[in-house]
């Protein structure tokens, strides 16, 4: 819009400016890490990831700069917080979530070290 503020996800109207002139930016893949911390225990709803309090495993969640663009909070594939650092090189994976009963993938993202393989 007028004042070129990005947000992740898209809004239909900027929340700086209120212009409704929204436009679709291509964000970076890659980012640096500002901040993060550790989910332990299972999320209430709206969280629908299909697993128990048996089944469920911690997972890390960090707000990640992509360059000049935008902050975006996104789950990490590294929980280990010995291998997590602010500052570190970030790259956005795509992973299934969860699969539905009539065997649909429902697919979300994640950011990865960079330079590590993508989780299979």
């Amino acid at each position: 819009g007028r004042c070129e503020a990005t947000t992740f996800p898209m809004q239909s109207s900027c929340p700086r400016c209120g212009d409704t002139g929204m436009g679709r930016v291509l964000l970076p893949r890659t980012g640096t890490l500002w901040t993060w911390t550790t989910q332990e225990f299972l999320p209430k709803e709206p969280y629908a990831s299909g697993e128990t309090p048996e089944t469920f495993r911690p997972f890390a969640v960090g707000l990640v700069q992509l360059g000049d663009e935008v902050r975006v909070e996104g789950r990490l594939t590294v929980s280990d917080p010995e291998r997590i650092g602010f500052g570190m090189e970030l790259e956005l994976e795509i992973f299934t979530f969860r699969t539905e009963g009539d065997g649909t993938e429902v697919m979300s993202y994640a950011f990865r070290p960079r330079g590590e393989q993508e989780a299979s």
